[in-house]
């Protein structure tokens, strides 16, 4: 195990118990994200670092989940949720950056609060465009730094300690899709524009780009 998984485990597993409370402020941008995805029943759905499963409140039943997560608290948990919920949930522990399934294994995949927090977080975006349907679509919610913009003077004076205790608040996301299919299509912000939903899908399929802010 790679120091950065050893650390994620450690402290998301400390995390695991408040997880829920300290995530609910961005509920709303995570049913948005979900919603613009117009996932239907059967749809093979991936959350990748799936935390506590809080992506299940807002998927429609009869959806086929597998969620992964380096922690294996949060994936007690999401299998937890996933009962509640009547949902069909495979959920175990796993590396977002190299993932053990076939190409075009599903058709939504959900990178929620992963890409900030993660070490080579452009592995995840690849493992993401390879194992996506060429008619699927992928929801990025996160906090990323405004393409052609430098991180605020307050973004850099925390972030080492918001590194160390929970994410990198000075990424940005245009360069982890630039060496995939991945095309960016719409934007929404949320929180006074620090946290973002993104949607994307492969380059083949025909889209187009609108920006919006809440």
């Amino acid at each position: 195990m790679t120091v950065s998984n050893w650390w994620n485990r450690t402290r998301y597993g400390l995390y695991a118990p408040v997880y829920d409370w300290g995530a609910q402020p961005l509920e709303r941008g995570r049913r948005r994200a979900i919603e613009r995805l117009d996932i239907q029943s059967g749809d093979r759905v991936l959350i990748p670092g799936s935390g506590t499963g809080m992506d299940l409140e807002h998927l429609p039943a009869g959806v086929e989940v597998t969620a992964i997560d380096v922690t294996p608290a949060m994936v007690r948990r999401t299998e937890r949720r996933g009962n509640s919920l009547g949902l069909d949930v495979d959920a175990r522990v796993g590396d977002a950056r190299s993932l053990s399934f076939e190409d075009d294994s599903f058709d939504v995949v959900l990178l929620h609060l992963i890409l900030s927090v993660i070490s080579h977080p452009e592995r995840v975006v690849a493992e993401t465009a390879r194992v996506l349907d060429s008619e699927g679509r992928v929801s990025i919610y996160d906090k990323f730094v405004p393409e052609g913009t430098r991180p605020s003077l307050l973004r850099r004076a925390i972030n080492p300690v918001a590194r160390f205790l929970f994410a990198d608040l000075t990424r940005r996301l245009e360069p982890m899709t630039a060496d995939t299919d991945l095309e960016l299509t719409t934007e929404e912000s949320f929180l006074g524009g620090i946290y973002t939903v993104t949607i994307a899908a492969p380059s083949c399929r025909e889209s187009s780009t609108t920006t919006e802010s809440v």
